[in-house]
This record gives structure tokens, C-alpha cells and sequence, in this order.
């Protein structure tokens, strides 16, 4: 795959979505992957702006971006650099009635809300905010622009997506984990998004005195029913 040194501005919806879908992919377990999957994002991407097309190849490149046993240590088994975002911005509590009055529970509702306005559900007993989940849904909304007239889809990049980003890679890094080199081609994707879309709304949710508490969201990767028809997925209009 060739990169160049095109401003991130001149990328394309379908460019931009190959990586989100190809660093979704690449953040499963090394051997769920679908690599026909994986060459059609490569593919897609010939020619994409280096910022984010650069780390791809070089994670590709790395050895331990293969290993199970590295993907377990750092991200899996009681992690490190857990793939959820709200870990990341938000401080972890320290007792069950800090648990239940975190600021991750609202977080995690509006994720999960922002989900059904664009018709998509998850499965499999995960949480919203598990981070190949919410960049699958980044780029399968890219394609529904019709279900976006508020302006949910910015504020979904800029206050859910966006601020976990920096500090994840940076613990990431931290460790060395060819990792990094993932969401620092996110960063890149979010950057190009927010330049595609900079001139639309951004929704800012009603004020209220309280939240309930979260809910545990069961997760598939998030996929519209009519690309993956076999799939449990509920995809909307």
C-alpha cells in the first residue's frame, strides 16, 4: 500500500472508513481476524494521506502484532491499556458508590443511545464504549449521513471518541506495544473526520440533575444487517 503526504482534508468518506474498519479488525484477538477484511481496507487505502496510513503498515510490520500472547498481557487479561475508552477518561472508582455515580455511566448510555439513533444494536456482553465496537460504528455512520440531522455523529467524535485517544496511546507507548501505532492512525481518522465534517452541528444533550445508572451493553462488532445478513445485528432507519 503507498502513502502520501496529502493534507488530511482531501481524504474521502470511503478512505476515511476503510480506517476505521481496518484498526477496528486489527484490535480483535490476533486469531479472530478476518484477513480478507483486513486486504480490503489495505486496499482502499492505496494512496490514503500517511497520517493514518503509516501506522497501519508499520503495525503490520511489527512482530508482536501477531502474538496473542502480547495482545492478552497488554489489553486483555486484567490489561494494562484496557479497550475500552471510558477507561480513559474517566478516573476508576474506588468503592461500589463511586461506581455507581461515575461519570462513565452517562458516557456509557449516550454511546449506547448514539448507537440506536443510527439503527445499530450490539451483542456478545460487551460494553458500548469497546473501542473496535465504536470505531466500527464511526465508519458504518460515515454512509447514513441521513440519520445524523442533529449533529449526534460530531459530538460522538469530539466529546466520546476523541479524548480517549491521546491517553491511550501514551499508556500504550508506555509499554512499547505495537499498539500505539493503532490509535495513532485513529487520531489521524479523527482528525480528517472533524476537517470532513467541521462545518455541520454538533448536539449537545438536554440539561438534567441526574442520570441513571449504566447498563451492561452485550457487543458483536457493529455491523448494519443489510452488509452482514446472517448477522444478530438490528439495523434501523
Amino acid at each position: 500500500m503507498e502513502t502520501v503526504t496529502t493534507p488530511l482534508h482531501a481524504i474521502g468518506p470511503d478512505q476515511l472508513a476503510a480506517v476505521y474498519e481496518t484498526v477496528a479488525e486489527l484490535f480483535l484477538y490476533p486469531e479472530e481476524r478476518d484477513g480478507d477484511r483486513i486486504a480490503e481496507g489495505l486496499a482502499t487505502l492505496r494512496g490514503a494521506p500517511a497520517a493514518f496510513a503509516a501506522p497501519i503498515l508499520a503495525f503490520l510490520g511489527e512482530r508482536r502484532a501477531a502474538d496473542p500472547d502480547e495482545y492478552l498481557a497488554v489489553l486483555e487479561l486484567a490489561p494494562p491499556c484496557p479497550l475500552y475508552l471510558g477507561a480513559y477518561i474517566f478516573d476508576e472508582p474506588e468503592t461500589c458508590l463511586g461506581a455507581g455515580l461515575s461519570g462513565r455511566n452517562g458516557y456509557m448510555i449516550e454511546v449506547a443511545a448514539a448507537y440506536r439513533h443510527f439503527g445499530f444494536e450490539l451483542g456478545r456482553n460487551e460494553l458500548a464504549d469497546f473501542l473496535p465496537a465504536m470505531a466500527e460504528f464511526l465508519a458504518i455512520s460515515l454512509g447514513h449521513p441521513e440519520r445524523d440531522r442533529i449533529g449526534l455523529r460530531r459530538r460522538f467524535v469530539d466529546t466520546y471518541f476523541r479524548p480517549g485517544l491521546a491517553p491511550m496511546r501514551a499508556a500504550l507507548a508506555q509499554r512499547e506495544s505495537p499498539y500505539a501505532l493503532l490509535v495513532a492512525a485513529l487520531e489521524g481518522a479523527v482528525e480528517a473526520d472533524r476537517a470532513l465534517h467541521g462545518d455541520g452541528p454538533a448536539w449537545e444533550p438536554p440539561k438534567r440533575a441526574g442520570r441513571p445508572p449504566a447498563t451492561v451493553i452485550s457487543y458483536r462488532k457493529t455491523e448494519s444487517a443489510a452488509e452482514r445478513p446472517g448477522d444478530a445485528v438490528a439495523a434501523g432507519g
